[in-house]
């Protein structure tokens, strides 16, 4: 008998997916995990997706959007990374300390994320956002790629119609110092993360399990649009990462009789992830000067989740905030039980990793094998050369100035 999914978002907020916009000018500095933030190897980031990612955007838009609770959320963030999200010293961010945006950020030589996207609108910091200065995180938790998933956040679409806005801004006012707009988004990293979301459709019931296919086709045909809205934007690095191993969530495990991953949900994840890939693949003919990774969030939760011990983890299966069966039958809050070893968990909550899961998926993104990022690694991406916008592109008759 198959298991029904649990609901993909509660009231807390599922995968509260989101986009951020980054332009990072933080000094070199250690992270939390004791890695050294090395040489900065690019001169921005630009990050889009849903909670794996998001650093504080939902502090700024009213119900039903989903914000974490805080504490015990960020109970592990430096208090300067809290104080530059910018929503009254809250860190914005669904786990105990930093996020994927923030390690990956750290990989390329920042301190962390940048400040989200709606506090750099704010009276006193539109003119970092215009000057390119500081970049902005467009993350908006429980967003989705399609604009009718996460009632009250910030959708893909959305965030890239921000993106788009802010690149119009400083084209006008014309604060970018020392190079052309389109040269320094050319050498910037680019980053997606979003989909979990999307499949709240099933729980819902607005689209039925049988039409799972053709649903997932749907997402990944947005996705791609989107994607290609940003290379014509001036996005010529991407780093895109899948859609994590949903069945071994603590939420998903619940109903199990004995605590297991759900096949059910891991096959539509791997499913998104298999489409996504092979429709990249055949989207780069449109898009000849793109250089893209797809890291997998799927492959490297799953191998923590089966050897624990070589990422230095002790518990795969519950969480480490909430309550009931696994940890997992209430969201977390203030209120419900913390584990005092947070560094031996790879779950936060129902759905969100740890940071220390967070630092070992993305050293695997930068440092692993093509299982957990292709075509290229990380390293590899960020090492490829700049495009200079200026000039024709290899094989094309037509410029590649946008």
């Amino acid at each position: 008998m198959v298991e029904e999914r649990r609901r993909w978002s509660t009231a807390a907020g599922w995968l509260r997916l989101a986009a951020v916009v980054v332009v990072a000018t933080a000094a070199i500095a250690s992270s939390a995990a004791g890695e050294e933030v090395g040489r900065q190897t690019v001169p921005a980031m630009y990050v889009f997706g849903d909670s794996l990612v998001d650093v504080g955007n939902n502090d700024f838009l009213p119900p039903p959007a989903p914000r974490p609770p805080e504490p015990p959320c960020g109970i592990d963030l430096p208090p300067e990374a809290a104080a530059a999200a910018g929503g009254g010293g809250r860190g914005g961010r669904f786990t105990n300390g930093f996020n994927l945006a923030d390690v990956i950020a750290q990989h390329v030589g920042f301190k962390m994320s940048p400040p989200a996207y709606l506090s750099l609108t704010t009276p006193g910091r539109r003119g970092e956002l215009r000057r390119g200065l500081v970049g902005a995180n467009y993350a908006s938790s429980g967003s989705g790629i399609l604009d009718f998933i996460g009632n009250g956040t910030i959708s893909l679409g959305e965030q890239v119609k921000l993106f788009a806005k802010t690149k119009a801004t400083m084209v006008i006012t014309g604060e970018v110092d020392g190079e052309s707009i389109d040269n320094l988004l050319s050498r910037s990293l680019f980053i997606t993360c979003t989909g979990g979301n999307d499949y709240n459709a099933f729980t819902d019931g607005i689209v039925p399990v049988s039409d799972t296919p053709a649903f997932i086709a749907h997402m990944v045909a947005t996705y791609i649009k989107h994607i290609k809205t940003l290379y014509n934007l001036g996005a010529r690095r991407l780093g895109i990462l899948d859609v994590l191993p949903l069945g071994c969530l603590p939420i998903s495990r619940v109903p199990m009789e004995n605590g297991s991953c759900s096949g059910t949900d891991n096959w539509q994840a791997r499913l998104f992830n298999r489409l996504l890939r092979r429709e990249m693949t055949a989207a780069t003919a449109s898009m000849p000067d793109l250089v893209y990774s797809i890291g997998s969030i799927y492959y490297t939760f799953y191998d923590m989740i089966e050897n624990p011990s070589s990422a230095g983890l002790k518990e795969v299966a519950r969480a480490c905030c909430g309550e009931g069966k696994l940890n997992a039958e209430a969201d977390c809050s203030a209120t419900t039980h913390l584990c005092p070893d947070r560094d031996d968990y790879i779950f936060w909550d129902k759905v969100h990793g740890t940071q220390a899961a967070y630092h070992n998926c993305v050293h695997a993104f930068f440092h692993g094998s093509l299982r957990h990022a292709e075509p290229i690694s990380f390293s590899q991406l960020v090492a490829s050369p700049a495009v200079d916008l200026e000039w024709p592109s290899p094989g094309t008759n037509q410029t590649a100035r946008i």
